[in-house]
């Protein structure tokens, strides 16, 4: 350490001299935030920042809260759709996240914001991410995640305190600008008893099959058809991935404890069996912290297999996975849709869902060489994919021949929703006039030439229609709709309904007024977002953003 110190003493001292230079001339703000130790690629309301902080305070706070949402903590979510709102790539998220958190900050300090070291403390423990398996805050959790998982991401425990310490920022100058705005509680209890309606009615259903039978399309008809819209037929882009699956070497169950209860076991005396649950438990949390271990090693041993390829740029992959004694497998070319079988696993922990093909189609090769590899990804109960990116075919437009058989079909489900419109309109004015003479809807249907009717009853926010009868918006389409008239024609891909409504009534529930007051909290939540929304929107602006990176 002290050789450390010997070895930096000039730059310690020149750091310094820097600090009481900018301190003199009243810049020592522009030199510590963005003018030393980096390129400077943003200028906000005057001060300069350098692409280490646009990293890690950007990119590293979105990778932060993107762990901690997978595991569970959604709150932070919405913090940053109202910092990157309007983002439409990674980058675009990226700079707009910092742009607004250096733009929060100064509004913090102006109206004297300062959440308080007890204050990120308390909320840190009320995550679910640092929660235990008694759901309670556990010390270990916490100093996993910030030793194994943030350190994965080139942050440390100061960058979490402060990525919370914003988020609590934020909550509080949204509650300030929010303060003035009162929900209309007689708006909300309109809307609702529109929701706590009540509705009963008759359907009749026509199907699309009998139209699509009668067309029949000639490739000509095909071809000056896909001539319009040929750039929708577009092949599936293609990966190649060279590619590691890692699963620890757990322990088995115990052959004893997989057997049934003998004659020998029956006859135990009361302290015996107790004994023998006690040596079962025993040897059950001893295989638990077995397999924690192992779990722990293995996901030691991939952290630096990733960090290993960090540092030498990508390269190295199969040596450094074969030192591990990992069978290192690279993939032919295959669409997002039909991946390798290996590949074709869920995510592990993931909120979002999806597949382990998803992340990797989802990599985005830059000149960095190292954008070619994966982080680490969870899949399956306990296993870590890790790849490199080796090459792509590209999606391109169809040629004619191949996007054939795809055009005649679309042709054929277009005009055969047109036809069905269309014989659902006539058949609906018919049913109107039969009604009108004193029929009833059923046999209205039939003289329009519709056999397939039903009545509903109870249909409610609630109410889950019958897939195969009913339409799936039944509720809304008649929400509006008076007694004795009907509803607008619910067209679904491949039929259509006539409803009918014949009564509509309002459900007053229990506990009606606790949920008014819920919704109206709700409600005006949603405007208070809404008002800071805009307000930083007007900050931004006047902060007079310049990407110096573009210069």
């Amino acid at each position: 350490m002290i050789e450390n110190i010997r070895k930096y003493k000039g730059l310690i001292f020149l750091g310094l001299a820097l600090v009481v230079f900018g301190l003199v001339l009243g810049i020592k703000d522009d030199l510590l935030r963005g003018g030393v130790g980096g390129q400077q690629v943003l200028k906000i309301d005057g001060r300069t920042y350098n692409d280490k902080e646009l990293s890690k305070l950007g990119n590293g706070g979105l990778d932060l809260i993107s762990a901690m949402f997978s595991r569970g903590d959604y709150g932070m979510f919405q913090f940053q759709m109202a910092l990157a709102a309007g983002a439409t790539t990674r980058d675009d998220a990226v700079e707009k996240f910092f742009v607004s958190r250096m733009v929060l900050r100064d509004a913090m300090e102006s109206l004297g914001v300062h959440p308080g070291d007890e204050e990120v403390a308390a909320y840190i423990k009320s995550m679910r991410t640092f929660a235990g398996p008694d759901s309670k805050f556990s010390e270990e959790t916490y100093r996993t995640f910030v030793e194994k998982g943030i350190g994965r991401m080139g942050l440390t425990e100061s960058d979490l305190l402060e990525l919370v310490s914003d988020y609590l920022g934020y909550q509080k100058v949204t509650a300030i600008i929010g303060s003035g705005l009162v929900e209309n509680r007689d708006a909300v209890a309109a809307a609702n008893a529109l929701e706590n309606q009540q509705i009963a009615g008759e359907l009749a259903r026509l199907s699309i099959d009998p139209y699509v039978e009668k067309i029949q399309p000639t490739d000509e008809e095909i071809k000056t058809y896909w001539e319009t819209i040929q750039d929708s037929f577009m092949t599936e882009e293609l990966r190649k991935f060279t590619y590691v699956i890692v699963t620890p070497q757990m322990p088995a169950d115990s052959e004893a404890d997989k057997k049934d209860e003998t004659i020998a076991d029956a006859a135990m005396t009361d302290e015996q069996k107790k004994a023998k649950e006690e040596e079962k438990a025993k040897k059950a949390a001893e295989l638990a912290e077995t397999r924690r271990k192992e779990q722990l090693k293995t996901d030691e041993a991939v952290d630096i297999f990733s960090v290993n390829l960090e540092e030498q740029k990508g390269a190295g992959f199969e040596e450094l996975a074969k030192a591990n004694g990992w069978e290192v497998k690279t993939s032919e070319l295959f669409p997002r849709s039909k991946p390798p079988g290996d590949l074709d696993v869920n995510l592990r922990s993931s909120s979002r869902g999806g597949k382990a093909a998803d992340e990797l189609f989802n990599i985005q090769q830059t000149s960095d060489p190292v954008s070619k590899i994966s982080q680490p990804i969870a899949i399956g109960e306990n296993q870590w994919l890790v790849a490199r990116f080796d090459g792509e075919e590209k999606s391109r437009p169809k040629t004619f021949e191949e996007a054939k058989d795809e055009a005649r079909d679309q042709y054929i489900q277009e005009k055969a929703a047109e036809a069905m419109k269309k014989a659902a309109e006539e058949a609906l004015a018919k049913i109107k006039t039969a009604i009108e003479g004193g029929k009833t809807f059923a046999d209205a249907a039939k003289e329009a030439g519709i056999t397939e009717t039903k009545s509903v009853e109870k249909v409610n926010s609630s109410y889950r229609p019958d897939p195969a009868t009913e339409p799936t918006n039944l509720l809304e389409a008649g929400r509006h709709v008076d007694p004795g008239s009907f509803a607008d024609l619910i067209t679904e891909k491949d039929r259509t309904f006539i409803f009918h409504v014949t009564k509509r009534e309002v459900v007053k529930e229990e506990n009606a007024d606790a949920t008014l007051d819920s919704q109206v909290k709700a409600t005006a939540n949603t405007n208070q977002l809404s008002a800071f929304t805009d307000w930083l929107a007007g900050r931004i602006e006047a902060a007079n953003v310049v990407q110096l990176y573009k210069q």
